[in-house]
């Protein structure tokens, strides 16, 4: 009897030596995390279920009456200052005012309208896709703006890759409800839901989840990770030189350090060449400071980063979902690669008009194909 209960004893013993310090494990990530958990779904989160459509949505024909004649070579040059002009590209301290951001207000306007993201199957197990939209509101408590900036951010945990797709906001597409305009017009319309619905319908995609950035917000976290170097062109250089910069006339071609300021300002310009160089700038700044957290950042840093881009920013991503996304690329290390690519592709398309607008017009079907080819296929 005394050897029998020695036995049990023992058996006890072993499981709390094996228990505990799993439990002390438990409530340690617990209590590490819940403040986190917090910020994040008091300031970041804001999901809504997804939708089934209840009719296929069919897309309408272009206006022959509507369209003008294409852009000549002879036009090509006011056309594009033209179109640039829709920018708005301007010096911090100048006519650049955005005067609150997500992080400086509690009761900004929802990103979301009346239209729900419609469910569409994911196609891939392995590949997560999310689009990324840079809003050019002044003030988020008074407008939603329009998404100056669209990127499909896509990650396949197969293979480990990540990569980025930024689509030109003048792309002229059909938007549900709104015959056709340009890309960017879809947020303004009606929010999140209209605009990731449009980019699913036109590329065949199987978006369902978005994060929102305020340009205010972006330059307030490029600040706090103590800014980001960016080699610039000779002739960015020779732009920033021309606009007095902050009263700086001294930059050079080769490694520049940015603030958020002059980061976000060098992600908005255009008039050094053309909207193709402007996203290629945006994606070069993102792939950019990806590698810097991933580099150089120890994981109390990540936390206190996460805490603090929680406050920059509208998402309907589950915290689960973001944990197993963050922590499947933090496993890649050095190993992290990011690809990219642009929307127009630079051999298929052209510059016109179309209802009085400045656009840029594509075949939707085989741009999207491309495309897909470069999301899937590994």
């Amino acid at each position: 009897m005394e050897r029998g209960r020695n036995k049990k004893s023992k058996k006890l013993i072993i499981a709390l030596a094996i228990i505990i310090p799993i439990l002390l494990v438990v409530i340690g990530l617990v209590a590490f995390c819940t403040p986190l958990l917090v910020t994040y779904y008091k300031n970041a989160y804001e999901g809504r279920d997804t939708a089934e459509r209840s009719e296929v949505y069919e897309m309408p024909e272009t206006q022959d009456e509507l369209w003008n004649t294409d852009i000549t070579s002879e036009d090509e040059d006011s056309y594009l200052y033209e179109l640039q002009g829709t920018s708005s590209e301007t010096l911090p301290g100048n006519r650049f005012d955005h005067s609150i951001s997500f992080g400086d207000s509690s009761n900004a306007i929802s990103v979301y309208g009346k239209t729900p993201i419609y469910k569409v199957p994911q196609r891939d197990s392995d590949v997560f896709n999310i689009l990324v939209l840079g809003t050019d509101s002044r003030n988020v408590t008074k407008e939603r703006g329009r998404s100056d900036s669209m990127i499909v951010m896509s990650y396949n945990k197969k293979t480990g890759k990540c990569k980025m797709v930024s689509l030109m906001r003048d792309l002229l597409v059909p938007i549900e409800g709104h015959d056709w305009n340009r890309l960017n017009a879809a947020y303004s319309y009606d929010g999140v839901g209209l605009a990731v619905n449009t980019v699913n319908q036109i590329f065949g995609l199987d978006i369902q989840h978005f994060a929102v950035i305020d340009f205010n917000g972006t330059r307030n976290f490029i600040d706090y990770l103590g800014g980001v170097d960016i080699s610039l062109t000779q002739a960015e250089a020779n732009h920033y030189n021309g606009n007095g910069y902050l009263g700086r006339k001294d930059f050079k071609a080769g490694p520049c350090h940015m603030d958020g300021a002059m980061a976000l300002y060098y992600m908005r310009t255009r008039y050094v060449d053309s909207d193709f160089g402007r996203t290629e700038r945006q994606r070069k700044v993102i792939t950019t400071l990806a590698k810097k957290i991933i580099a150089e950042k120890s994981v109390e840093d990540i936390y206190e980063l996460t805490d603090y881009a929680c406050k920059l920013v509208k998402t309907n991503i589950p915290v689960t979902t973001l944990a197993s996304f963050f922590g499947s690329i933090a496993m890649q290390g050095e190993n992290f690669s990011l690809e990219s690519q642009n929307i127009p592709y630079s051999d298929a398309f052209s510059y016109k008009t179309y209802n009085g607008m400045s656009i840029i017009s594509i075949d939707i079907d085989a741009t999207a194909k491309r495309m897909n080819k470069f999301l899937y296929e590994e």
